[in-house]
Parts: structure tokens; sequence; C-alpha cells
């Protein structure tokens, strides 16, 4: 004959399952939103390489420069190419992101 479990772990099992499903709901609704669409990408490389580095990740993945972020290890970059992500990845960047993400890396001026 088997014992019933307590309430108490029955509870905990239950929140547990539940934490498990909202990080996975979590984790797949980021991924699409930060997954670069139309060839514009947020470009990111480590901050200990030395500054233009961005630059020759760019370029050597075929993409141009369309503007800067006020960081000398951030860029956006565009291509029309199919798997430009997957190249920026294989030419050294650190992180790759949707183009439309680029205002969190804006300096902004305190005056």
């Amino acid at each position: 004959m088997q014992r019933p479990t307590p309430p108490s772990e029955n509870l905990f099992r239950q929140c547990r399952i539940i934490g498990i499903n909202l990080a996975v709901i979590v984790a797949v609704l980021s991924a699409a939103a930060i997954v670069p669409r139309n060839g514009k990408a947020l470009v990111i490389v480590s901050p200990w390489s030395e500054p233009g580095r961005v630059i020759d990740v760019i370029a050597d993945a075929g993409g141009s420069i369309m503007n800067g972020t006020g960081s000398p290890y951030a860029a956006i970059a565009y291509s029309d190419e199919p798997g430009f992500a997957f190249r920026l990845f294989s030419s050294g960047a650190m992180l790759v992101l949707d183009g439309s993400l680029a205002f969190f890396c804006r300096s902004t001026s305190s005056l």
C-alpha cells in the first residue's frame, strides 16, 4: 500500500512545473523578439577586443554598417543575403540581435 504525499509536497511540485513552463515560454518569446529580421542586425563584439573590431566582423560577414551605437564594440549592420546572422557569428560576433533593439545602445547627451 502506497502512502499519499503531503499537500505541501504536491504544491511545491505544481509550482515547480508552472515555473519551468513559464521560463520556457519567456525564453521562446524572447528568442523570437531578438532574432535579426529584414537583414538589419545589432552586432556586438567582445569588449576586450580592439576598438574597430566590430567593423571587421561585419565586413567579413558580407554586410555593411548602417549606424553606430555610441560604443566601439557595437554597430548596426545590414545585409540582404540569407544567413547573415550566422556569418556574423562565424566572423567573431559575440552577440547578434534584431536591429530594432539598437535604441538600447544609444548614448544620450547630458545637456
